[in-house]
Protein backbone atom coordinates (compact mmCIF):
# COMPACT_ATOMS: atom_id res chain seq x y z
CA UNK A 1 0.00 0.00 0.00
CA UNK A 2 1.59 3.42 -1.30
CA UNK A 3 0.30 5.78 0.13
CA UNK A 4 2.46 8.99 -1.60
CA UNK A 5 0.63 7.61 -4.52
CA UNK A 6 -3.23 8.19 -3.70
CA UNK A 7 -4.62 11.04 -5.35
CA UNK A 8 -8.33 9.70 -5.32
CA UNK A 9 -10.66 8.71 -2.26
CA UNK A 10 -13.88 7.10 -2.88
CA UNK A 11 -17.02 6.93 -0.41
CA UNK A 12 -19.58 5.04 -0.43
CA UNK A 13 -22.93 6.70 1.58
CA UNK A 14 -25.09 4.26 3.39
CA UNK A 15 -22.80 2.13 5.78
CA UNK A 16 -19.69 3.97 4.91
CA UNK A 17 -20.21 7.84 5.38
CA UNK A 18 -23.84 7.53 6.98
CA UNK A 19 -25.35 5.69 9.18
CA UNK A 20 -28.74 3.89 7.64
CA UNK A 21 -31.69 6.02 8.91
CA UNK A 22 -29.50 9.12 10.02
CA UNK A 23 -28.65 12.17 7.55
CA UNK A 24 -25.57 13.94 8.69
CA UNK A 25 -22.07 12.42 8.35
CA UNK A 26 -19.39 12.08 12.16
CA UNK A 27 -17.90 15.22 12.73
CA UNK A 28 -14.62 13.42 12.85
CA UNK A 29 -15.42 12.41 9.03
CA UNK A 30 -16.10 15.69 7.50
CA UNK A 31 -12.82 16.68 9.13
CA UNK A 32 -10.60 13.75 8.15
CA UNK A 33 -11.96 13.80 4.38
CA UNK A 34 -11.13 17.56 4.11
CA UNK A 35 -7.60 17.10 5.44
CA UNK A 36 -7.30 14.71 2.26
CA UNK A 37 -8.81 17.23 -0.25
CA UNK A 38 -6.15 19.63 1.39
CA UNK A 39 -3.30 17.23 0.46
CA UNK A 40 -4.95 17.60 -2.94
CA UNK A 41 -6.87 14.09 -2.71
CA UNK A 42 -9.89 14.59 -5.33
CA UNK A 43 -13.35 13.40 -3.43
CA UNK A 44 -15.63 10.98 -4.93
CA UNK A 45 -18.88 9.60 -3.75
CA UNK A 46 -19.89 5.85 -5.25
CA UNK A 47 -23.20 4.91 -4.43
CA UNK A 48 -25.96 3.18 -5.20
CA UNK A 49 -28.74 6.17 -4.55
CA UNK A 50 -29.78 8.39 -7.36
CA UNK A 51 -28.49 11.95 -7.08
CA UNK A 52 -31.47 13.57 -5.67
CA UNK A 53 -31.95 11.50 -2.40
CA UNK A 54 -27.94 11.58 -1.79
CA UNK A 55 -27.70 13.61 2.01
CA UNK A 56 -27.35 17.53 1.61
CA UNK A 57 -24.72 17.31 4.62
CA UNK A 58 -22.72 15.42 1.90
CA UNK A 59 -23.13 18.58 -0.92
CA UNK A 60 -22.54 20.83 2.38
CA UNK A 61 -19.75 19.76 4.44
CA UNK A 62 -17.99 17.38 1.77
CA UNK A 63 -18.21 19.07 -1.30
CA UNK A 64 -17.23 16.14 -3.38
CA UNK A 65 -15.56 16.22 -6.83
CA UNK A 66 -17.70 13.82 -8.36
CA UNK A 67 -20.74 11.90 -7.74
CA UNK A 68 -21.07 7.92 -9.18
CA UNK A 69 -24.93 7.04 -8.61
CA UNK A 70 -27.09 4.44 -9.17
CA UNK A 71 -24.68 2.30 -9.68
CA UNK A 72 -22.36 3.40 -11.36
CA UNK A 73 -25.63 4.42 -14.11
CA UNK A 74 -25.23 8.17 -13.64
CA UNK A 75 -21.92 10.35 -13.28
CA UNK A 76 -21.74 13.96 -12.39
CA UNK A 77 -19.15 16.54 -11.97
CA UNK A 78 -18.41 18.48 -9.44
CA UNK A 79 -21.05 20.96 -10.95
CA UNK A 80 -23.72 18.55 -10.66
CA UNK A 81 -23.64 18.15 -14.72
CA UNK A 82 -24.01 14.67 -15.69
CA UNK A 83 -20.90 13.20 -18.01
CA UNK A 84 -22.28 9.85 -18.13
CA UNK A 85 -25.51 8.06 -18.18
CA UNK A 86 -26.40 4.36 -18.71
CA UNK A 87 -30.37 4.14 -19.19
CA UNK A 88 -32.25 0.45 -18.58
CA UNK A 89 -33.69 -1.22 -21.24
CA UNK A 90 -37.31 -0.21 -21.65
CA UNK A 91 -38.43 -3.82 -21.81
CA UNK A 92 -36.92 -4.96 -19.21
CA UNK A 93 -38.33 -1.85 -16.99
CA UNK A 94 -41.81 -2.84 -18.32
CA UNK A 95 -41.85 -6.63 -17.59
CA UNK A 96 -40.45 -5.79 -14.43
CA UNK A 97 -43.50 -3.35 -13.17
CA UNK A 98 -45.77 -5.72 -14.28
CA UNK A 99 -43.90 -8.38 -12.05
CA UNK A 100 -44.34 -6.56 -9.14
CA UNK A 101 -47.58 -4.93 -9.82
CA UNK A 102 -48.93 -8.98 -9.99
CA UNK A 103 -47.36 -10.07 -6.76
CA UNK A 104 -47.82 -6.87 -5.30
CA UNK A 105 -43.60 -5.93 -4.21
CA UNK A 106 -43.07 -2.28 -4.28
CA UNK A 107 -41.01 -1.07 -7.74
CA UNK A 108 -39.74 2.70 -8.01
CA UNK A 109 -37.39 4.05 -11.22
CA UNK A 110 -35.07 6.33 -10.53
CA UNK A 111 -35.80 9.16 -13.10
CA UNK A 112 -33.08 12.06 -13.74
CA UNK A 113 -35.72 14.35 -11.36
CA UNK A 114 -37.42 11.93 -9.03
CA UNK A 115 -38.31 8.41 -8.47
CA UNK A 116 -41.86 7.00 -9.57
CA UNK A 117 -43.48 4.51 -7.25
CA UNK A 118 -45.20 2.02 -10.00
CA UNK A 119 -46.31 -0.57 -6.79
CA UNK A 120 -46.83 -0.05 -2.89
CA UNK A 121 -45.92 3.40 -2.25
CA UNK A 122 -46.33 3.27 1.44
CA UNK A 123 -43.56 0.75 1.44
CA UNK A 124 -41.33 3.72 -0.18
CA UNK A 125 -42.78 6.47 1.87
CA UNK A 126 -42.29 4.09 5.44
CA UNK A 127 -39.23 1.90 4.57
CA UNK A 128 -36.81 3.63 1.78
CA UNK A 129 -36.71 7.16 2.76
CA UNK A 130 -35.08 5.63 5.62
CA UNK A 131 -35.06 9.20 7.70
CA UNK A 132 -34.56 11.31 4.96
CA UNK A 133 -36.97 14.00 4.55
CA UNK A 134 -37.20 14.51 0.38
CA UNK A 135 -40.57 12.52 0.33
CA UNK A 136 -41.55 15.24 -2.52
CA UNK A 137 -39.11 13.38 -4.64
CA UNK A 138 -41.26 10.05 -4.77
CA UNK A 139 -43.99 10.51 -7.32
CA UNK A 140 -47.08 8.37 -7.14
CA UNK A 141 -47.46 6.31 -10.76
CA UNK A 142 -49.61 3.41 -8.89
CA UNK A 143 -52.13 3.67 -11.91
CA UNK A 144 -49.86 5.19 -14.70
CA UNK A 145 -49.32 2.60 -17.78
CA UNK A 146 -46.59 1.08 -18.59
CA UNK A 147 -43.78 3.07 -20.43
CA UNK A 148 -43.09 3.93 -23.92
CA UNK A 149 -40.83 4.80 -26.54
CA UNK A 150 -41.62 8.44 -25.89
CA UNK A 151 -40.87 8.30 -22.01
CA UNK A 152 -37.91 8.62 -19.89
CA UNK A 153 -36.00 5.66 -19.11
CA UNK A 154 -35.13 4.57 -15.62
CA UNK A 155 -31.37 4.65 -14.52
CA UNK A 156 -31.69 2.06 -11.67
CA UNK A 157 -35.03 0.42 -10.33
CA UNK A 158 -35.79 -0.18 -6.28
CA UNK A 159 -37.56 -3.14 -5.78
CA UNK A 160 -38.88 -4.34 -2.13
CA UNK A 161 -40.93 -7.38 -0.53
CA UNK A 162 -40.33 -11.08 -0.33
CA UNK A 163 -36.92 -11.70 -1.02
CA UNK A 164 -37.42 -14.77 -2.82
CA UNK A 165 -39.95 -13.68 -5.14
CA UNK A 166 -37.41 -11.12 -6.54
CA UNK A 167 -34.78 -13.05 -6.59
CA UNK A 168 -37.33 -15.02 -9.11
CA UNK A 169 -36.82 -12.31 -11.47
CA UNK A 170 -33.40 -13.09 -12.58
CA UNK A 171 -35.06 -15.72 -15.13
CA UNK A 172 -36.54 -13.62 -17.07
CA UNK A 173 -34.29 -10.64 -17.31
CA UNK A 174 -30.93 -10.64 -18.83
CA UNK A 175 -29.61 -6.67 -19.25
CA UNK A 176 -30.92 -5.91 -15.70
CA UNK A 177 -28.61 -6.64 -12.58
CA UNK A 178 -30.22 -7.81 -9.40
CA UNK A 179 -28.71 -7.07 -6.67
CA UNK A 180 -29.47 -7.26 -2.84
CA UNK A 181 -29.39 -4.00 -1.12
CA UNK A 182 -30.92 -5.17 2.48
CA UNK A 183 -33.43 -7.24 3.90
CA UNK A 184 -36.25 -7.51 1.53
CA UNK A 185 -34.67 -4.45 -0.85
CA UNK A 186 -32.80 -4.75 -3.67
CA UNK A 187 -31.13 -2.24 -6.45
CA UNK A 188 -31.51 -3.24 -9.97
CA UNK A 189 -29.56 -1.57 -12.94
CA UNK A 190 -28.01 -2.21 -16.32
CA UNK A 191 -25.32 -4.89 -16.48
CA UNK A 192 -23.93 -2.13 -19.11
CA UNK A 193 -23.53 0.37 -15.71
CA UNK A 194 -21.91 -1.40 -12.02
CA UNK A 195 -19.96 1.47 -9.82
CA UNK A 196 -16.60 0.47 -11.28
CA UNK A 197 -17.69 1.46 -14.70
CA UNK A 198 -18.85 4.65 -13.30
CA UNK A 199 -15.70 5.35 -11.05
CA UNK A 200 -13.46 4.24 -14.39
CA UNK A 201 -15.55 7.48 -16.57
CA UNK A 202 -13.87 9.16 -13.31
CA UNK A 203 -10.09 7.78 -13.33
CA UNK A 204 -10.26 8.90 -17.41
CA UNK A 205 -11.71 12.50 -16.96
CA UNK A 206 -9.06 12.88 -14.18
CA UNK A 207 -5.82 10.69 -16.19
CA UNK A 208 -5.47 8.46 -12.72
CA UNK A 209 -5.32 4.93 -12.55
CA UNK A 210 -6.23 2.40 -9.19
CA UNK A 211 -2.85 2.28 -8.36
CA UNK A 212 -3.84 5.83 -7.05
CA UNK A 213 -7.20 5.15 -4.90
CA UNK A 214 -8.26 4.24 -1.71
CA UNK A 215 -11.88 3.32 -1.51
CA UNK A 216 -13.90 3.03 1.64
CA UNK A 217 -16.83 0.55 1.94
CA UNK A 218 -19.20 -1.69 3.74
CA UNK A 219 -21.09 -3.93 1.46
CA UNK A 220 -21.15 -6.23 -1.39
CA UNK A 221 -21.33 -4.16 -4.50
CA UNK A 222 -18.04 -2.16 -2.90
CA UNK A 223 -16.18 -5.52 -3.01
CA UNK A 224 -14.91 -4.62 -6.45
CA UNK A 225 -13.84 -0.86 -5.76
CA UNK A 226 -11.96 -2.42 -2.63
CA UNK A 227 -10.39 -4.97 -4.40
CA UNK A 228 -8.89 -2.66 -7.49
CA UNK A 229 -7.85 0.25 -5.34
CA UNK A 230 -4.44 0.36 -4.21
CA UNK A 231 -5.79 0.78 -0.40
CA UNK A 232 -9.22 -0.86 0.12
CA UNK A 233 -10.47 -0.01 3.20
CA UNK A 234 -13.51 -2.05 4.63
CA UNK A 235 -15.73 -0.70 7.86
CA UNK A 236 -15.27 -2.30 10.90
CA UNK A 237 -19.16 -3.47 10.75
CA UNK A 238 -18.97 -4.63 7.07
CA UNK A 239 -19.70 -8.19 6.58
CA UNK A 240 -16.75 -10.92 7.04
CA UNK A 241 -16.56 -11.19 3.20
CA UNK A 242 -16.41 -7.75 2.62
CA UNK A 243 -13.70 -7.53 5.08
CA UNK A 244 -12.07 -10.15 3.54
CA UNK A 245 -11.04 -8.31 0.45
CA UNK A 246 -9.70 -5.24 1.82
CA UNK A 247 -6.66 -3.91 2.58
CA UNK A 248 -7.48 -2.50 6.36
CA UNK A 249 -10.65 -3.11 8.40
CA UNK A 250 -11.10 -0.27 10.39
CA UNK A 251 -13.26 0.69 13.28
CA UNK A 252 -16.57 0.98 13.29
CA UNK A 253 -18.86 3.88 11.45
CA UNK A 254 -20.34 5.22 14.72
CA UNK A 255 -16.55 5.03 16.65
CA UNK A 256 -14.83 7.16 13.99
CA UNK A 257 -13.99 4.11 11.65
CA UNK A 258 -13.73 7.13 8.63
CA UNK A 259 -11.29 9.30 10.56
CA UNK A 260 -9.48 6.79 12.38
CA UNK A 261 -8.69 4.96 8.46
CA UNK A 262 -7.65 8.53 7.01
CA UNK A 263 -5.40 8.80 10.13
CA UNK A 264 -3.32 5.18 10.37
CA UNK A 265 -3.10 4.97 6.43
CA UNK A 266 -2.61 8.59 5.16
CA UNK A 267 -0.75 10.49 7.52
Amino acid sequence: MKKENIKLAIFDIDGTLIERGKITIEESAVTAINGLRAKGIEILIATGRAYYFIQDDIHQRIHPDFYVTVNGSTVYDMNHHVIHEVPMLLTEVNDLISFARQHKLGIGLKLNDDMKIYSDFKIFTDVYLQGSPKVHILKDYMEAPLLTESDELPKGIFMMGEESLIESAKSFTTDAHITKAYTNAFDIYSRRAGKMKGINVVLNELNLDWHQVIAFGDAANDIDMLEAAEIGVAMGDAPQHVKDVADFVTKNLDENGIAFAIESLMQ
